[in-house]
Formats: C-alpha cells, sequence, structure tokens
C-alpha cells in the first residue's frame, strides 16, 4: 500500500510539474510573439502614410487567383491596384473598379463580410488572437521569425488561423497568410516597403473623371 502511495505522489508531482511547465511555456509564446508584432506595427505606424509592392493570392473552392500589385495606406484609408481591379477605400466607401468589364462596384465598407484592407497584417493581432511560435530562421544575415496566430473566440470571430511571417531585423512583415472560417485564404507577401511616400490629393476618393465610360453599380 506504501509503495502504491508513492507512486501516486510521484505521478500526481510529474503531471503537476509537466503541466506547469507546458503553461509557463505558453505564455512566454504570448509574450515573445507580442514583443515581435508590436516592434513591427510601431515601425509601421511611425509613419503617416506607407507604399508598399506586394503579391497577393486567394484560395478558396472556387477562386484561385494570384495578382501583383502595390498600395497606399493612410490611418483608415487605402488604395491598391492589380491585374485585375484598382480598389480605393476612404474608411467609409469602397469603389472597386474592375477594368476588363468597365464597371465600380461601390459598397460601405461596414457591409462587406470580408474586404482586403492591406494595412490590416500590420495590426490584425491586437485584439482577439492567442499566439504560437512555429520558428526563427536567419535568412541572407536576416533574423525571420513565424508566428501562428487563433482566434480567442473562435465562435465569435471570422478567422480560421493566420500564419505570420516576420523579419525582425528589419521590423516588417514578410508575408501575412490569412484562413477565413468560410475556406478563403489570403495570402499576401511584401515585396518592398517606402515610409511616407508621394501621393495624388485625392489618392483615396474614387475620381469618375478618370474612368470614361464606366459604368458605376452603387450598392449602398
Amino acid at each position: 500500500m506504501i509503495m502504491k502511495n508513492k507512486y501516486i505522489v510521484f505521478l500526481f508531482l510529474t503531471t503537476f510539474t509537466f503541466l506547469n511547465s507546458f503553461c509557463q511555456s505558453k505564455e512566454i509564446d504570448q509574450i515573445k510573439c507580442k514583443d515581435i508584432l508590436q516592434k513591427v506595427s510601431s515601425s509601421f505606424q511611425k509613419n503617416t502614410s506607407s507604399k508598399f509592392n506586394f503579391k497577393l493570392e486567394i484560395s478558396s473552392e472556387d477562386i484561385n487567383e494570384i495578382q501583383d500589385g502595390f498600395a497606399f495606406i493612410k490611418d483608415k484609408k487605402y488604395y491598391y491596384k492589380t491585374e485585375e481591379r484598382e480598389v480605393i477605400s476612404d474608411g467609409i466607401n469602397i469603389w472597386t473598379y474592375l477594368p476588363e468589364d468597365n464597371e465600380c462596384y461601390i459598397d460601405l465598407l461596414a457591409d462587406l463580410d470580408n474586404p482586403i484592407n492591406p494595412s490590416e497584417i500590420f495590426t490584425i493581432w491586437k485584439e482577439g488572437f492567442k499566439f504560437r511560435y512555429i520558428k526563427k530562421d536567419v535568412i541572407e544575415n536576416e533574423l525571420i521569425h513565424t508566428i501562428k496566430m487563433y482566434p480567442s473566440n473562435p465562435d465569435k470571430s471570422k478567422y480560421h488561423t493566420i500564419v505570420m511571417t516576420v523579419n525582425e531585423t528589419l521590423n516588417t512583415i514578410v508575408q501575412a497568410s490569412i484562413k477565413t472560417k468560410d475556406g478563403v485564404t489570403i495570402k499576401t507577401t511584401i515585396n518592398s516597403m517606402i515610409g511616407n511616400p508621394k501621393m495624388n490629393a485625392n489618392q483615396f476618393i474614387w475620381e469618375i473623371n478618370n474612368y470614361p465610360n464606366v459604368d458605376e453599380i452603387d450598392n449602398r
């Protein structure tokens, strides 16, 4: 009986030690990931505006698109252009121009389920996520981290998982792969970035005079 009791005590202490170490490891992961991502956000937000060149990959059961483009961002406003579309938002409205059809769809941002905001990848981590540190690499003398993010409350989130690749040496996002719960994966790879670039005065406003004979479809 004494030997049995000793075994039970040993098993309890071993389990407790394992669980305690596991919890401490998870807590360290949260702190480490947040620290890395905060440096990226701080570096991004120190500029009043930004421009970056990117590769955008969108995939689902019905979609398989790969596009190159560039984006301008200022506060909640953004503009981006790819081979297939030109998207402009003043933070309230969003204009989506499709050159092939010469059509422009006009919507309220609040009415769209998954609008692609290029600036989102720099700040999305701040609310509603838990983190897991995956790995680090050194590529051409630059420190690269891979971080996986999960919604803290999955039932209320539109996201399934997000994988961030971060260049700590340059304090920027290399790649963000966002998987939504409806099966869409949006992968953005940033090729280059410029802080406080030159922009047109009306960069974030739809100027219909610049698009001859365009057919506007206003859904507001």
